[in-house]
């Protein structure tokens, strides 16, 4: 079965082989410094692991003390002697190797190991390679200059750029399995892997077709077989054609394995349905249901198909019948009071009224044949719905055209440049009968965009200037929406930070474009933003403050153009975009959901701040070659994961400095996992710079001059440091403690935080700051919204000391 419901996806990775720029030197040695790779000698497990947050990693399940750990092993002549299998509870640090990447994770976040996973069953062809001289060993590996494609014998040729020129190496595939390539240098000693869909469909026909008997129908079929073991379904139905064709009699053999074909690559259809619908696409998705293939699908599938169609079947009917009453009971109303108003709400909900917009509608369309309630408090219902949602409104017609109004007076306060004129329109909203600040908490996630931005091409990179006038210096990014970008969807959003030497457009396309049609982050989903963080020729990241003022006001302005789920920003970056990935993600734990560096490096702060983000998720991605990489941020890691914190670090085998687009897929399914952490009621925080003052709901300003004038460098990337302390508390009795070195403070509030209805206690540095009812305050909580742009975090009320 061949059916294409999304063709303009199916692109093969390595293409992405044109966006890894040009730098980096590759070095030669006599040998390679071994680091973790003693301990693999070990006696490995085939199984998987399940982190808690959901992630699985499946691979040779071996138990580490740390990431550079040197391990005892005795070698015999060529042969290593193999060591008794460890116990896994008494190691921290539990590795598991695909083939191709090796997986770091604390031992602490896994909820389940299994370490008996039978690899037999999987396909796999030898490829024989003539292997000669093997005297070099690679200790480094810059990017590639150059690579060509893999002829039918599994050999290519790998052009690195060194300091002595240009330096080609031979490549020679000696293992293909449905998960990975195991590849081996031809003249030097360079063992690596590489991801089985990285390679183009064609080139891997080659090879496998070059490995077989052609003629030997069970080892075409084993061709066949592989295909559906990696997920390429495909080219596995174009191999069982070929072979009922040749061998027409093993039809009847066949047909098992075309019957499982037929229903995985129904399952992985309906699966991208899904996903297209959680994106917001529902022209896309509509387009695959009209198109998918019922011809021998699994029952359970076919019904799956129905409930979506009969759900978008609804949904037509609900807007259809929304428009069509809104009309007939607008007609009823007798009264001209408030006529203007009522029409211009009507054009509003009827132009933007669509598949996302209408569960705003909900408690409407469920009363509105309800013969207890009068045209007006119908009208109510809907008109109420729409601004402040369905689970809060009115029937008093009145009031909820107030909240059009208060909307509208709301929408001007987040827009207003003069703060002179704030307490004069906050007084005008809370006149309005019926608006309270409980009542625009509600109104807020529902607004229609702060910042005007019109989109001229929506599947195209666009550039944005940072408007705030309160900006210190012209800030600017690049922004890449997902299909069908909706106002009225939530998006998550990475925020991507490009390489030295290369452009925001090249990060974008790499999380989300390919050639000139769309990518992962505009199949799934997500916006995705590139902020000029780097100052015109500067080539490297360190101790930055303008690229984290830089990074902070991107994200502030986007959550305010665009309808961004605050609660899953994404910060990511490749090369010199990762050094500052650590370091920002780091500094500013309350804003992300997770952080993402490619080839990067960590920091020296990193070593002062990495308990701050003890609840903030990594996924760190490097080559084993890359430099002294693994080296480098080891100290940090090994800290975080014997820690028990959210952690993965994914190291490629033999490889250096990369983009590694293999690993694109697992960052989406981990991000799909991932939401930033709800309002800590305990935090314990060191601060080394004034920039890095706020953490979740708590700002300490104030700070001693050994802050305010930056920490002292001693060397090779090190710094002399006395960090001020920041730790808040919220106790039993509705009481706060805060002890931290600044001499100001401010703490917003919620009741998800305090109990607004029992007297609060403050203490800061064990003196009493307030003792008190909190009151709900429009004006500070408007205020933080236009700061942050923040919609998913929202204070009632503001205390400053």
């Amino acid at each position: 079965m061949t059916v294409r419901l999304f063709p303009e996806f199916e692109t093969s990775p390595s293409q992405w082989s044109r966006y890894v720029p040009r730098s980096r030197r590759v070095l030669l040695a006599g040998s390679l410094c071994l680091l973790v790779s003693l301990c693999y000698s070990l006696t490995a497990q085939a199984g998987e692991v399940e982190v808690e947050h959901g992630t699985i990693l499946r691979g040779d399940v071996v138990p580490i003390l740390g990431l550079t750990e040197t391990l005892s092993s005795r070698l015999e002549g060529d042969a290593e002697v193999k060591l008794p299998p460890r116990k896994l509870e008494g190691y921290p640090i539990i590795m598991v190797d695909d083939g191709v990447v090796r997986y770091f994770v604390s031992r602490r976040t896994l909820t389940r190991i299994n370490n008996d996973q039978d690899l037999s069953l999987y396909e796999t062809f030898k490829l024989p390679q003539r292997v000669t001289g093997r005297g070099q060993m690679l200790k480094v590996v810059g990017s590639y200059e150059n690579v060509t494609d893999f002829d039918k014998y599994g050999r290519r040729t790998v052009t690195l750029k060194t300091n002595r020129g240009m330096l080609p190496l031979l490549q020679g595939v000696t293992e293909i399995t449905p998960h990975y390539l195991k590849i081996t240098g031809l003249k030097q000693q360079w063992d690596l892997g590489m991801r089985t869909t990285s390679v183009k469909e064609e080139i891997l026909d080659a090879m496998l077709k070059n490995s077989i008997d052609p003629l030997d129908p069970n080892e075409r079929i084993a061709v066949a077989r592989f295909y559906i073991q990696a997920g390429l379904y495909l080219p596995a139905g174009v191999e069982f054609a070929r072979i009922e064709e040749n061998f027409p009699e093993y039809k009847e053999k066949l047909a098992g394995f075309v019957t499982e074909l037929r229903t995985l690559q129904s399952q992985q259809l309906l699966n991208e349905l899904e996903q297209r619908r959680k994106a917001g696409q529902h022209r896309l998705a509509q387009t695959a249901l009209a198109k998918f293939p019922t011809d021998n699908v699994d029952q359970s599938i076919l019904r799956q198909i129905r409930e979506f169609e009969n759900d978008y079947s609804k949904r037509r009917e609900r807007i259809e019948k929304a428009l069509f009453r809104l009309g007939e009971l607008e007609a009823e109303v007798k009264d001209v009071k408030n006529r203007d108003l009522l029409q211009a709400c009507r054009r509003e909900v009827n132009s933007q009224l669509n598949y996302e917009s209408i569960d705003r509608l909900g408690a409407f369309l469920n009363l509105e044949n309800d013969d207890s309630l009068s045209a007006r408090e119908k009208l109510a219902l809907a008109y109420s719905g729409w601004i402040v949602g369905a689970a809060n409104v009115v029937t008093n017609l009145d009031t909820a055209l107030n909240l059009w109004t208060a909307r509208a007076h709301v929408l001007e306060y987040l827009r207003n440049e003069d703060e002179q004129l704030d307490d004069n329109m906050i007084e005008t909203l809370s006149k309005l009968e019926g608006v309270s600040t409980a009542v625009v908490k509600q109104m807020i996630p529902l607004l229609p965009p702060i910042l005007d931005t019109p989109i001229r091409d929506p599947e195209n990179a666009f550039p944005v200037q940072v408007t705030d006038p309160q900006a210190q210096v012209p800030v600017s990014y690049s922004v890449l929406l997902p299909l069908e970008y909706n106002p009225h969807h939530t998006y998550p959003m990475i925020v991507a930070l490009r390489a030295a030497g290369s452009k925001a457009e090249t990060e974008l396309h790499w999380w989300g474009k390919y050639k000139n049609g769309p990518g992962q982050s505009q199949r799934r989903g997500y916006i995705v933003i590139a902020p000029e963080y780097l100052t015109e020729g500067k080539r490297e990241y360190k101790d930055n403050t303008s690229a984290h003022y830089a990074v902070i006001q991107a994200i502030r302005d986007a959550r305010k153009r665009f309808n961004v789920d605050s609660d899953r920003v994404f910060l990511a970056g490749h090369g010199t975009g990762a050094d500052a990935a650590f370091d920002i993600g780091m500094s500013h734990p309350g804003m992300f959901a997770g952080v993402i560096p490619i080839a990067g490096n960590s920091s020296a702060f990193n070593l002062h701040y990495w308990q701050n983000d003890k609840d903030l998720a990594w996924y760190i991605v490097g080559g084993e070659l890359d430099r002294d990489t693994l080296e480098h941020n080891s100290l940090l890691v090994n800290r975080m994961l014997r820690r028990g914190y959210d952690v993965i670090y994914a190291e490629y085998k033999g490889r250096g400095y990369e983009h590694y687009y293999e690993e694109i897929h697992r960052l989406f399914e981990w991000m799909e996992l991932h939401q930033r952490l709800k309002y800590p009621k305990e935090i314990d925080a060191k601060i080394l710079r004034p920039l890095d003052n706020r953490y979740f709901w708590v700002r300490t300003d104030g700070f001693p001059r050994h802050i305010l004038q930056g920490p002292e460098y001693v060397g090779n990337g090190r710094i002399r440091a006395r960090p001020v302390t920041l730790g808040v508390s919220i106790k039993l009795g509705n009481v706060i403690y805060v002890k931290s070195g600044g001499n100001s403070y401010s703490l917003w509030l919620n009741p998800e935080l305090v109990d607004f209805d029992k007297r609060l206690e403050v203490h800061v540095n064990n003196k009493t700051k307030f003792n008190d009812f909190l009151r709900p305050d429009m004006k500070a909580m408007l205020d933080d919204v236009r700061n942050r742009g923040d919609r998913q975090k929202l204070f009632d009320a503001r205390l400053d000391f």
